[in-house]
């Protein structure tokens, strides 16, 4: 054979192989969009008289698959004690085997509830909500209770929600649910809704979670739960709703720590009451204690110039009394080589709105002012106005003047002017002030109907991750009518808390005590403030601790509008819920 036949075999050979190899990768066509497809399971999905000593279940598909993020996806019910061992969570197979650690509880009905867990292996697509069930008594238990978990407080749901059913018999204590899994397990979806299905009869406690731990267990204090007050006797089926709320956490022994010159800090995590801070060994004649009850902190602060520690560094020791319960707590404390000064920063000198005071704020809380020597100016001319050391953080100033839009201002203080409680004065202080212009706000006016018959506090928030509070009005005569003026342009929100006691406060629950948070009127879209605009609302409260959806989208917000009462199902949309009006000139 010459070279020319073998060179030609051999090209022949390679555009033979091409082309197999193309048609066994095909591309183009449409993309596969189907999920996996159930076969068969063994023991048969609904199966009874399932053997208690069952060592391995099988579930079997027409096509590979992956378990993705089992923890987050699946729930078992009744919870083991000992997990059994799921795959394929890495590599894909064409079944699912559940290898069980433990035997199988008598006459007792499983459920595995795979969420959105099973995938195909090319396209993810996912076969949601595929539950394997059997039992190992006679019958399938067939009970079930559904509802649905609302946030109450915050305006969006956790994706970690569990809801869980604990069997109510004599070995029962209240506690059993910071010791113990639920015996019956479901997760809620995203709207808050769940189902606990394949449920015994029986007498349960009904409590749901934020299982941010995921251990499928409450951590107490760490966790928002929610709980049914009574336990429910289930021979039928029954619909729960559940509120969750924040629980605080059970009062400790403090934490001390320093943390700088002439400030201590103690964690009084759990307080529900005073908590009172003593020296021993040594008497703090400058003592000052700034007290920050939400923070559950409390900053001790004293002049170390005047209260004066022996070395470079010391033990100081204290007694902590909370209620009858007295602990003592030591800091280490430590003198500091860098020379401390009095520092200031303003908190709004920039688009000041009208009727907001100008805010500066101190590095350590201030003890004196000296008037003489603080000026406001408009222009160059000397005003008359206020100054107050704030009644809630004393390491505030609020100035208080006449002012109005697109003004200019500049506050002066003077050398000495400000003492701090380390004995501590200022330098030479400006803070030039530029107001708003009418172009940088909007007005909002609300009115209230069916509000509720107790005191409420009204809370007006911006929209953001940490639904800020802009403005909190404590409101006992339940007057229905509110303005708010000069508001940046965004989006805003409403919560409206009852003080059902008429403590002065919105209280949460607690679950040991079987107190459920006080009511909550959530506001149930955002509200679209433009600038140089008057925007109208009314809000007609309904039930309390109502879900909400944001962000809305106009579907929604028809449905809100007909939970308002300005609109019947099937009426067309007319009249719109904001009444936007420029701003007069």
């Amino acid at each position: 054979m010459n070279k020319t036949t073998r060179f030609s075999l051999l090209m022949l050979t390679i555009l033979m192989v091409i082309s197999c190899a193309r048609q066994g990768s095909p591309t183009g066509g449409p993309k596969d969009e189907t999920p996996p497809v159930f076969l068969k399971a063994d023991p048969d999905t609904l199966a009874t008289n399932v053997d208690v000593n069952l060592q391995e279940a099988i579930i079997n598909f027409d096509e590979y698959i992956l378990l993705k993020e089992y923890s987050k996806n699946v729930v078992v019910s009744p919870s083991f004690q000992i997990p059994p061992i799921v795959t394929p969570q890495a590599l894909a197979k064409k079944y699912i085997s559940i290898k069980f650690q433990e035997p199988l509880l008598p006459n007792t009905t499983y459920s595995f509830n795979f969420g959105d867990a099973i995938q195909d292996f090319n396209e993810n697509n996912k076969l949601s909500n595929f539950q394997y069930v059997f039992s190992t008594g006679s019958f399938i238990d067939s009970l079930k209770v559904t509802g649905r978990v609302n946030s109450s407080y915050d305006f969006k749901l956790s994706e970690k929600i569990l809801v869980g059913l604990y069997k109510v018999d004599s070995t029962y204590k209240d506690s059993i649910i910071l010791q113990k899994k639920p015996y019956y397990i479901a997760r809620a979806n995203d709207k808050g809704e769940y189902q606990l299905n394949y449920l015994a009869s029986g007498k349960y406690k009904l409590i749901a979670f934020e299982d941010k731990v995921e251990n499928v267990m409450y951590d107490y204090g760490k966790e928002r739960l929610a709980f049914h007050n009574e336990p429910i006797e289930l021979n039928a089926n029954q619909q729960i709703n559940l509120n969750l709320f924040n629980q605080k956490p059970a009062y400790r022994k403090p934490e001390a720590s320093f943390k700088q010159e002439g400030l201590i800090v103690f964690k009084t995590t759990g307080a529900t009451d005073d908590v009172t801070i003593t020296p021993v060994g040594k008497e703090f004649k400058t003592a000052y204690i700034q007290k920050f009850p939400k923070q559950d902190s409390i900053n001790f602060w004293f002049n170390p110039k005047v209260d004066t520690i022996v070395g470079k560094s010391a033990k100081l020791n204290f007694k902590v009394q909370h209620k009858d319960q007295i602990d003592e707590v030591s800091a280490l404390y430590s003198k500091s080589n860098t020379e401390r000064k009095l520092e200031f920063k303003a908190l709004n000198d920039q688009k000041l709105a009208p009727n907001k005071p100008f805010k500066i704020q101190a590095n350590a809380p201030i003890k004196s002012l000296d008037l003489s020597k603080i000026y406001v100016f408009k222009d160059t001319v000397s005003i008359p106005f206020k100054v107050s050391i704030d009644t809630v953080n004393a390491q505030n100033l609020n100035f208080a003047f006449e002012k109005n839009l697109d003004e200019k201002f500049e506050v002066n203080i003077y050398p000495n002017a400000l003492t701090d409680v380390l004995g501590e004065k200022n330098d030479t202080l400006a803070y030039p002030i530029k107001m708003g212009t009418r172009g940088d706000f909007g007005h909002l006016k609300l009115t209230l109907q069916n509000t509720p018959s107790k005191p409420f506090i009204l809370q007006f928030l911006k929209t953001d991750k940490d639904f800020t509070v802009i403005e909190e009005l404590y409101n006992p005569a339940n007057k229905n009518y509110f303005e708010f003026n000069f508001i940046e342009p965004g989006e805003y929100l409403f919560r409206l808390l009852v003080d059902e006691n008429e403590n002065g406060k919105w209280d949460t629950g607690d679950y040991l005590s079987g107190k459920q948070p006080e009511p909550i009127y959530l506001y149930p879209e955002p509200i679209k403030i433009r600038a140089m605009w008057d925007a109208t609302e009314k809000w007609v409260l309904g039930e309390a601790n109502q879900p909400v959806s944001l962000p809305n989208d106009d579907k929604d917000s028809d449905k809100n509008r007909i939970r308002r009462g300005e609109l019947k199902e099937g009426e067309e949309r007319q009249n719109p819920r904001i009444t936007n009006k420029k701003s007069e000139e």
